[in-house]
């Protein structure tokens, strides 16, 4: 995997108007890009900012939230991903202790997930690497998830493989159907064709979702199942809700 450029962070914290913006490089810069890119073709990678709109919060959860994405901006890791989830906690209502406790907690799966899958990952691999830890996914399962897609995003598989063990999949079978899919040539094709048809077994109970990813996974190997059913629409994996 090719080694991206250092990260370039910017927080300004605007405390009068209640409001942080973090601006990040989103993605890793490929060390080829300045010799590959023509005159006046912008880089690979783009600058986006995320708001962290503090009016949602009392000014003590604010601040302490405020320190946890400095904190993370000082570890390299992507603060846009805890923000999602302090805006997010906020708009279910949660409590300000379940808030700062979820914010942090996925601070640190996020720690754990650059660990596991290396600096070169993308902010939606740590992100979707860092769900997948929360939910009781081990460490060596993430390394097989990466093994299995060296050169390609791993993000789709890190999704599907959470969205089935909430379902109820037990983590070896989920791992080992997430895996041998994601090697194939149109792995998020399968991938996503076995999530949309465990979810709907999945209401029938654990046992009949462990019987239907069985079923589908040998059938997408001997070319009988045609994976072309994807979760949504727009091709993207469902992703869980926050535990």
């Amino acid at each position: 995997m090719t080694a991206p450029l250092a990260m370039a962070w910017l927080v300004v914290a605007h405390l009068a108007a209640g409001t942080l913006m973090v601006e990040q490089t989103v993605g890793p810069l490929p060390a080829a890009d300045t010799a590959t890119r023509q005159p006046g073709q912008p880089p690979t990678g783009r600058r986006e900012q995320t708001q962290f709109d503090a009016t949602r919060f009392d000014s003590v959860t604010a601040n302490t939230l405020r320190g946890l994405f400095e904190d993370a901006v000082e570890m390299g890791l992507p603060t846009r991903p805890l923000i999602n989830r302090a805006l997010e906690g906020a708009a279910r209502r949660m409590s300000s202790e379940r808030i700062i406790r979820v914010v942090r907690e996925h601070a640190a799966a996020l720690s754990s997930a650059k660990a596991v899958l290396g600096p070169g990952s993308s902010e939606a691999e740590l992100d979707a690497a860092a769900m997948a830890l929360r939910s009781g996914i081990d460490e060596p399962s993430l390394t097989a998830v990466r093994r299995s897609r060296p050169a390609g995003s791993a993000v789709t598989a890190l999704v599907v493989l959470t969205d089935l063990v909430r379902r109820g999949v037990p983590r070896p079978e989920a791992r080992e159907a997430v895996t041998s899919l994601a090697s194939l040539p149109r792995s998020d094709d399968a991938l996503l064709g076995l999530q949309s048809t465990v979810a709907k077994n999945a209401l029938r109970g654990p046992g009949m979702a462990l019987d239907a990813l069985n079923r589908y996974v040998r059938g997408t190997a001997s070319g009988t199942v045609t994976p072309s059913t994807p979760a949504t629409t727009d091709r993207k994996p469902v992703r869980p809700p926050d535990p």
